[in-house]
């Protein structure tokens, strides 16, 4: 008989939406669920839906629903005085739940869970694995990582302090964890060459989704009930609306597009700052769709239908997004920037939009870049079709939650066997 692992999840229904967190929790939970020696328990912390702790079991999957504390405080990237006791009481109510369970990993995704991963041993003997899905410094300055490198190398915190204590926070989750997970190998680089982390404690693992049914979309009743032309073409954007995701280039390039393209409609899936996308794209207001969240199913619908997608981000690891456009053979359209350089090639299975920078040194894009790619792949089906092609034959060999699940399975064994 195999002897029981248990795996806890952390969260946060402030960070669903954030970084891919909530599918990457999704193909993992499809992935552990079909292992007979694996129970799983999901920590929802900063519950919203119930006044106090709620505990929800499911043959082997747990669920443990933890409410803000009646001042509103959440877990958030400090070591404060406050945060550290709302982490440990979080622990303590967790404590019960899993004191007698044998063989614990504690997988962390987020650095608003530091407070949880620098106390979690003080309650439990357990592994800990911190899950690095992109890198907080890049949400305060834009510049590349060389520049942002030799300013960590020569520790110039004024260069921008926000940005180094981030950081600091990132190695802290790294030193404080048994096993690292980088969803890139770039990040790996990141961290041994320019962090000093132990090459040994780093393993690349790459995101990976179950490749979508695609039998039961039928196009022309999806663009009916979504009041989409026959004619129209769909640009598709799946991810955070925030100014690091490129959708104000692209909300600039898609004006453009629209004086050869006036049947074309810009689609933008996500939340985020909806109200300045809206300001900025006046005044053709009426081609673009901003959906906010939507549920799976709505997604999928927009995938079925999209004729391009675009990701023209400024920052970027293993997204979700690209692979699932992938799946869906949408032909894209990326950015030349870390992650997604790593995942793509440009010919090959997208067209890339090279990377400029500002007299700051700070990454931007020129909007015209994206308008003629776009414009490009509407207009060559043979070239969108290889791309596409490609594309999903290089999805299934690299980037499938099958390849994902086994490599975070592979390495609990090695970690627990340590």
């Amino acid at each position: 008989m195999k002897t029981m692992k248990n795996i806890v999840l952390f969260c946060s229904d402030q960070m669903q939406g954030f970084f891919g967190l909530g599918a990457h929790t999704d193909e993992l939970l499809a992935i552990f669920g079909r292992q007979e020696d694996i129970e799983v328990t999901i920590i929802v912390t900063e519950c919203r839906k119930y006044p106090e702790v709620k505990r929800f079991d499911n043959d082997r999957l747990h669920y443990v629903h933890i409410p803000c504390p009646g001042n509103g405080l959440f877990l958030s990237a400090s070591v404060d005085n406050i945060t550290t006791v709302l982490g440990k009481r979080i622990l303590q109510v967790i404590y019960p739940i899993l004191a007698t369970k044998e063989n614990l990993v504690f997988l962390f995704n987020s650095i608003s869970e530091l407070s949880l991963v620098k106390q979690v041993k003080d309650f439990f003997k357990c592994t800990v694995v911190y899950v690095h899905h992109g890198w907080s410094w890049k949400d305060c300055i834009k510049v590349e990582d060389s520049v942002f490198a030799q300013e960590w190398k020569d520790r110039n915190v004024s260069f921008c302090p926000e940005a180094f204590f981030k950081t600091e926070y990132q190695l802290a989750m790294v030193e404080a964890a048994d096993g690292v997970v980088t969803v890139t190998n770039c990040a790996k680089e990141f961290f041994k060459g320019v962090l000093g982390v132990d090459e040994e404690k780093l393993n690349i693992v790459y995101n990976g989704i179950a490749e979508p049914e695609f039998v039961k979309y039928d196009k022309i009743a999806i663009r009916k009930e979504f009041g989409i032309g026959e004619r129209e073409k769909i640009v598709l954007f799946s991810g955070r609306v925030v100014a690091n995701k490129g959708v104000f280039f692209l909300v600039e390039a898609f004006r453009s597009l629209l004086k050869d393209w006036p049947d074309s409609r810009l689609v933008l899936i996500g939340m985020g700052s909806l109200g300045e996308v809206l300001r900025s794209a006046e005044p053709v207001w009426s081609r673009i769709v901003l959906t906010d969240k939507i549920s799976r199913e709505l997604l999928q619908k927009w995938y079925a239908i999209a004729d391009v997608g675009v990701l023209p981000s400024l920052m970027e690891q293993c997204s979700f997004s690209a692979i699932e456009m992938r799946f869906w053979s949408i032909p894209l359209v990326v950015s030349a920037v870390d992650g997604l350089q790593e995942m793509f090639d440009d010919g090959i299975d997208c067209l890339m939009i090279p990377v400029s920078h500002d007299d700051k040194g700070e990454r931007t894009l020129k909007p015209v870049e994206i308008t003629v790619r776009i414009d490009r792949l509407l207009k060559d089906s043979n070239l969108s079709k290889r791309l596409t092609d490609t594309g999903i034959t290089r999805a299934r060999s690299l980037f499938t939650s099958q390849l994902m699940g086994d490599s975070y399975l592979q390495l609990i064994d090695r970690l627990i066997e340590k």
